[in-house]
């Protein structure tokens, strides 16, 4: 058998609630393309082993690996050294890819690209949102301005990869801007199409939103040993953005901004102000044309087997 055109790796742990959206988009994309999906599953205990072995008997190249590990890095860099694709990625169990992504991939195959990435639609109780933060890279812009990058529907080829070492397994919140930082580094040729291509779940036990000071901490590490890197790429932006960040997800935490919702208002300007999103009017154009379609296969996608 020839070797798959995609492996992803789906790092597992108690997502009984949420990883069915993830199985049901797995299972529409291995229809368009040459897929395996490798499943990381650190000894689950709410039944979500039971639902990913049974997803798994009916896809011969649906792996199932039950063991610890030492996080959610590490699970994943477990995960791609079992792989076989040509092309590699990585969802969380409670994202979704889209099947645009099938054809965006086998294009970029056909290319010189090292990374493929697309637009990114935000998950949330109140529906799907358009993330309007995502840009055309160039020569600095993830050390000069921010995660421009958003990670799930993002591929990347195997020898990129194993170049970079996969993630560094001591980060819990930041490796995929890590990565992709070290990438920008190395020169690798990064390849933008306007699709929508995955979803990001943004609910309360979505590790993206804790507000913690050990997040803000771990991403200015990052920034800061790519700046070290290369030093010509050094801007204040992204180090501001990140800290407006905290603020916004600290003070969301509290009782207080519940009795005045007002008071984070003027964060969130000041964060879009410092943040600049170059390509906001072009995304939320897209969204009017692609997000009917995005939409059915996302309600499709949720439903419960």
């Amino acid at each position: 058998m020839s070797a798959p055109l995609l492996s992803v790796v789906v790092p597992v742990r108690n997502s009984a609630e949420f990883i069915h959206l993830t199985l049901n988009s797995l299972e529409e994309l291995d229809k368009r393309l040459p897929l395996e999906v490798i499943f990381q599953d650190a000894n689950s205990t709410d039944g979500t082993s039971d639902l990913v072995r049974a997803r798994c008997a009916n896809h011969p190249n649906w792996l199932h690996f039950v063991e610890k590990d030492e996080g959610q890095s590490d699970a994943i860099n477990r995960g791609f050294e079992r792989s076989k694709g040509r092309w590699l990625a990585w969802i969380c169990a409670d994202d979704a890819l889209f099947p645009d992504l099938a054809e965006a991939l086998l294009e970029a195959d056909r290319t010189d690209a090292d990374i493929l990435y697309g637009d990114l639609v935000f998950a949330t109780i109140y529906g799907l949102i358009p993330a309007a933060g995502s840009e055309q890279w160039r020569p600095g812009a993830l050390a000069g301005r921010r995660l421009i990058i958003q990670q799930p529907g993002t591929s990347w080829r195997r020898e990129i990869w194993f170049k970079m070492n996969g993630l560094q397994k001591q980060l819990f919140w930041f490796m995929d801007y890590d990565l992709f930082l070290r990438m920008e580094t190395a020169n690798a040729r990064f390849r933008r199409v306007p699709l929508y291509l995955g979803t990001l779940a943004i609910h309360d036990a979505a590790k993206s939103s804790s507000g913690s000071i050990r997040r803000l901490l771990e991403v200015f590490s990052i920034l800061w040993a790519a700046h070290r890197r290369t030093p010509r790429y050094f801007r204040l932006r992204p180090y501001l953005v990140y800290g407006i960040e905290y603020v916004i997800k600290a003070l969301d935490a509290t009782r207080l901004v519940r009795r005045f919702p007002i008071l984070p208002k003027p964060l969130h300007v000041l964060f879009w102000a410092v943040a600049r999103p170059l390509e906001k009017n072009e995304i939320e154009a897209r969204w009017k044309v692609q997000g009917p379609a995005v939409t059915q296969w996302f309600q499709a996608f949720s439903r419960r087997a």
